[in-house]
């Protein structure tokens, strides 16, 4: 009832404003960096760090700090509910490649062409040579040695590589690609982007191009050039040049290059650095011995959550005392009540367990907290369906829907794709007990037996970066860092979702290795990371496994799973 309650009165809600003190450090990653300015946006009232790069400043939930210090790159973070330290680490300011929207003097194409082969910010078209440099409107470029041969074909590397566009098709039916660069809530109302690649325009996505033979690649978002294309570029341009080589099908070029990857830690390597507690409950001869040392440290890690979140996992999964485990979440309840982003990670642990029901209540008292939180609807929404209860699943996914069409929720391309996955999954595996007429039933064909990857993090100040190695040994990362992906994580904390999806084409079957490298959460504690592994996803053998990772060692890479991809059955 209480949950049905918030619902109901959602629009009424608002986060509490009230200022609290939040400290810090900021370092350049070795030195403490004094006189960063740090300042509510918005406002005029900066503070500045000390000799040891200390600060404090008051803020409210829903304001943003700017971090600020000369040669550096500006850090924009969203103040939440739990936030109370923040330990930036800031990287130089250097000029990007991957996204122009200045403009400069325009040159001959005699200028243009001279400087083509030298120059990989000029790119060469049907119409002749350009550079987007001196183009207005949003422009993304990449060179050769950005692009990882991670799949097979060019629509698994733009479905991979760049989060906020929609590809339709597969490595297996590339003739049926379509690339769409700008989200909407329909892909079918949208126009899409055109090729050209190497002065050849193509209406359709060149899914037969061996993107190992790309040199330099560049989107163009921006409705003008359709000045150059005509009306057929009204849904964007992506050019791409080759080496001078002519392609064919048949002509692949052997040994793609296996990327570097970190040495990742083993679990036995993981347990040696675990904190010195978890070390003697392992060494510990028996249960009741394990007991007593849990007791000896509760009096000292009394303040520490993730203390009892480690005793708890420790108990329950390695020893098999669930009793003892559950006495001590229950006995300390009052010290992980109210704090949202320790609720999620016992969450993870009792999903990672096949605890279902004890979940479905955390994740109620979680939406409780945060009701203006997009992340909330879908927690809720997918508890409910492990447990059975398709209707009200399907309620919270309509409910969500609404309250963004009505503006009482800030929407996200990116989140807005998870959740209508999820909910489209839904409708298509359990239609028949919702009622649904299947006929009306839409779902994105690249899913259709593909294995899909659910990322989740229970503190939104997660920083890390996920390294996918397919079987050919090629890698491909994506990096949740503020350095490398600072206008994601901004639109995370405004539209309330940690959450990221990675497919794997059926076409690229084989063992596929997933690894994490843990960066920190700028509040010197461990993070949680979710892994749900969906297999034959939207078919008849669809298979889910969750798991849970503690990530507690900065700047370490460990393994999260291996999976054998099935391929096309």
């Amino acid at each position: 009832m209480r949950l049905l309650f918030v619902l109901l009165c959602l629009p009424a809600l608002v986060m509490a404003q009230e200022d609290r003190l939040i400290k810090g450090k900021i370092t350049d990653g070795s030195e403490s960096l004094q006189d960063v300015r740090v300042v509510i946006e918005g406002e005029s009232n900066p503070v500045f760090t000390n000799s040891e790069g200390r600060y404090e400043v008051e803020a409210a939930p829903g304001d943003v700090l700017l971090y600020t210090y000369t040669g550096m790159k500006d850090i924009r973070i969203l103040v939440e509910d739990v936030t109370r330290f923040l330990n930036l680490v800031m990287v130089p300011d250097y000029t990007e490649l991957e996204e122009v929207t200045m403009t400069k003097r325009l040159k001959s194409q005699a200028e243009l062409q001279q400087e083509y082969p030298g120059n990989e910010r000029i790119f060469q078209t049907a119409f002749g040579f350009i550079e987007p440099d001196a183009t207005a409107g949003r422009v993304r470029m990449l060179t050769g040695d950005q692009i990882n041969p991670i799949g097979v074909c060019l629509l698994d590397f733009l479905r991979n590589r760049f989060a906020n566009i929609t590809v339709q098709g597969t490595c297996s039916k590339p003739d049926e690609g379509r690339v769409f660069l700008r989200a909407q809530s329909s892909i079918f109302r949208q126009v899409p982007a055109i090729f050209d690649v190497d002065g050849m325009i193509y209406t359709s996505a060149p899914g037969w191009l061996d993107i190992n033979l790309i040199e330099r690649m560049a989107i163009f978002y921006n409705r003008s050039m359709a000045v150059r294309y005509g009306s057929v570029a009204a849904g964007g341009v992506i050019v791409i040049n080759t080496a001078n080589v002519s392609y064919k099908a048949q002509d692949k070029i052997p040994g793609i290059t296996t990327a570097t990857t970190k040495k990742s830690l083993s679990a036995g390597q993981l347990a040696e650095n675990a904190p010195t507690y978890l070390q003697e409950l392992r060494a510990a001869n028996s249960t009741e011995e394990a007991q007593a040392v849990y007791r000896q440290y509760a009096r000292k890690y009394s303040a520490s959550p993730y203390f009892y979140l480690d005793a708890y996992e420790h108990f329950y999964s390695e020893r098999s005392d669930r009793e003892f485990a559950d006495r001590i979440i229950e006995d300390n309840n009052f010290r992980l009540a109210g704090n949202a982003v320790v609720l999620k990670a016992l969450a993870y642990l009792y999903q990672d367990q096949g605890r279902e029901v004890k979940a479905r209540e955390l994740y109620k008292e979680i939406f409780i907290l945060r009701p203006e939180y997009s992340q909330s609807y879908l927690d809720m929404a997918n508890a409910y369906r492990d447990a059975g209860q398709y209707a009200k699943a399907a309620a919270l996914f309509g409910r969500y829907q609404y309250l963004l069409y009505e503006g009482f929720l800030i929407g996200s391309d990116d989140f807005w794709l998870i959740q209508q996955h999820d909910s489209d999954n839904l409708f298509q595996m359990e239609g028949e007990d919702l009622g649904t007429d299947m006929r009306q039933v839409t779902t994105d064909p690249y899913l259709e037996g593909a294995t899909r990857l659910v990322f989740e993090w229970n503190n939104s100040e997660a920083e890390f970066e996920l390294q996918f190695i397919n079987p050919n040994g090629a890698a491909y990362d994506w990096k949740h860092t503020y350095a490398d992906n600072s206008s994601r994580i901004e639109d995370e904390k405004i539209s309330g979702y940690s959450t990221a999806e990675y497919v794997i084409d059926p076409s690229t079957p084989g063992p596929w290795q997933v690894n994490v490298t843990y960066l920190g959460n700028k509040s010197l504690t461990p993070s949680y990371l979710k892994v749900t592994t969906y297999t034959q996803f939207g078919t008849s053998k669809q298979q889910k496994r969750v798991d849970t990772h503690k990530l507690f060692l900065k700047g370490a890479s460990q393994e999260l799973l291996t999976i054998n991809n099935p391929g096309v059955q």
